[in-house]
């Protein structure tokens, strides 16, 4: 045979070395289905061939667990505002998640789009996506590889750029497949040895900094094992609930925070609040989680749930970095409004909690009124009563005038009616009996008989027991003694202004006068509305009640719980 023709046998030994190179690559693809790949040149591989392309195939990857530990030291070490890039390289494509910590010292996590091989190496993606996959993981015969080498550094460059100041982390989810072994081994150090990198102006690395190899995993979800490892991380920074709480002195409403959690609580920690819900808003009371910095705070989260008043105990779990889970009370819902519209319900100061009411009714019988004001005062006892059900919650004094008679040995006569506090009920029944008086052309009515009698039990009611007084009518009371204006002095010489300054002692006192008619409205019935001034034509139960705080008007209202002084 001529010298340099065909040894005998050698086209046989080709085959077999393609086949076998090729039948490593089918391994890797799928160790159970890859044998019958049809890209495999020179036919299947033999049982023999196909245990050896196995062995082959084989590829060391680390636990999953080691590399979220790996991930979380890494997160740890990062200084605040420090940033680190996690650079996956699989069977997809190339996909970097981004995680920063804050300036709240909280890790944020933000998976960036995965960028297709089919954009990195378009001329290995000219057949099926199988066919890709069979050469990316080492089935490039026939492939001209400094071609393809420079095709992968070039989009590289252009899909994949690298964050400037970001601490890098390579993983690669396909060990051992040639193709996202090249392109990790690039983007670590992309200029070493490649001219053509350099001329495309990339930064040359740093001969002082080691190069850390790539994590090599199999079966592992990156994106979930990053997540987990930085929901795992011990907290940086307080988390506080947001609380209200009032003033001294002003009394103002001011919003603050109630630690929950402390820096260093790993995800498991649990921790309890005592809580109290006063004047809870209708749309419920919200639960808001914030962290603080020198620079002001930040919420994370905010949750609503519906507490009644009084209260409650709260038992929260970090879930995460930044993340808490509300264990007690059950039923927690996320909020839907933003945090402005939440302090804009912040009332500027809190209306005092009434557990003890007593209520002072003062009707005048007198006029074409009387029908109206009895009907308002009975629509407001009703509705305490429904307010106020415990044992002696609730007491309602009913004292009614009609007019002094000022006739010879008649101006002694007593003018009024009615009963001093008792259960609501029997108020009622109190209101029910009163009978209208004929009124005469006096224009002054007995109101200082009634101030009277009221500051004198007025005296003897508890300090801690919240006390309303109720005026309807709009008769001037008698003067003390003869007036200027032409009224009759009272037959018992009672002052009216004396009277009411002695009620008005009473700590907490809150009086609302409803008058027929303002048209002549005078200086005791302008003391006598220090609280509210209501025309009886407008004015209803509800009205009346939230005027004088003994129910909280939707503006009182409270969206954030107070700390209870037990803790």
């Amino acid at each position: 045979m001529p010298d340099g023709g065909p040894v005998p046998g050698e086209g046989e030994r080709l085959l077999v070395a393609q086949r076998m190179f090729d039948a490593v690559a089918a391994a890797r693809v799928s160790p159970s289905d890859g044998r019958d790949l049809p890209y495999i040149r020179g036919g299947r591989p033999s049982e023999a061939e196909w245990a050896l392309a196995l062995r082959r195939a084989e590829a060391d990857s680390e636990p999953a667990d080691r590399f979220r530990g790996r991930i979380q030291q890494v997160v740890t070490e990062l200084s605040d505002r420090g940033r680190l890039a996690i650079i996956e390289a699989g069977e997809p494509g190339i996909a970097v998640t981004v995680v920063d910590v804050d300036e709240f010292g909280l890790p944020r996590r933000r998976p960036r789009p995965a960028v297709p091989w089919s954009a990195l190496v378009p001329m290995l993606a000219t057949g099926s996506p199988e066919e890709l996959r069979f050469r990316l993981a080492g089935g490039l015969g026939g492939v001209d590889q400094d071609l393809l080498w420079a095709e992968l550094r070039r989009n590289l460059a252009e899909h994949v750029p690298l964050p400037e100041d970001y601490r890098l982390e390579l993983v690669c989810t396909a060990p051992g497949w040639p193709v996202p072994e090249r392109a990790l081994s690039h983007l670590a150090d992309p200029v070493a040895g490649d001219p053509l990198s350099a001329a495309e102006g990339r930064p040359a690395p740093d001969p002082q900094k080691p190069r850390r190899p790539p994590s090599r995993l199999t079966g592992v979800d990156v994106t979930v094992a990053v997540a987990d490892a930085v929901a795992a991380l011990p907290l940086r920074a307080t988390l506080e609930l947001v609380v209200v709480e009032v003033e001294a002195g002003s009394g103002k409403v001011l919003p603050t925070g109630a630690r929950l959690f402390a820096a260093g609580d790993g995800v498991g920690t649990e921790r309890g609040l005592s809580l109290r819900c006063v004047h809870p808003h209708e749309d419920g009371t919200v639960l808001a989680v914030m962290t603080w910095r020198d620079d002001g705070p930040r919420v994370l989260s905010t949750g609503v749930v519906r507490l009644p008043a009084g209260r409650h105990r709260l038992r929260a779990v970090l879930a995460g970095a930044g993340q808490v889970k509300f264990v007690e009370p059950d039923g927690v819902a996320p909020e839907r409004r933003s945090w402005s519209e939440l302090m804009a319900t912040l009332p500027e100061q809190l209306v005092p909690e009434v557990t003890e009411l007593d209520v002072v009714c003062v009707i005048d019988l007198c006029a074409g009124g009387f029908e109206s004001r009895r009907r308002l005062a009975s629509e407001f006892v009703k509705l305490v009563k429904r307010r106020f059900t415990g044992p002696e919650q609730l007491r309602v004094a009913v004292v009614a005038y009609g007019r002094h008679d000022f006739r010879l040995e008649k101006e002694h006569a007593g003018v009024l009616r009615g009963a001093w506090l008792a259960p609501a009920a029997t108020a009622l029944d109190t209101l029910a009996g009163l009978r209208p008086v004929r009124p005469d052309r006096v224009p002054g009515a007995p109101l200082e008989d009634a101030l009277h009698q009221v500051a004198q039990r007025v005296a003897r009611i508890p300090a801690r027991r919240r006390v309303v007084t109720l005026f309807f009518g709009d008769r001037p009371p008698h003067p003390p003694r003869d007036d200027p204006d032409g009224l009759l002095p009272c037959p018992w010489g009672h002052d009216w202004r004396r009277m009411l300054g002695r009620i008005e002692r009473h700590p907490g006192l809150t009086s609302a006068a409803v008058l027929d008619s303002s048209e002549h409205l005078g200086p005791a019935w302008h003391r006598l509305g220090r609280t509210a001034l209501l025309p009886l034509a407008q004015a209803d139960a509800w009205q009346l009640a939230a005027a004088t705080h003994v129910i909280v008007p939707e503006s009182g209202r409270l969206v954030f719980p107070m700390l209870d002084p037990e803790n």
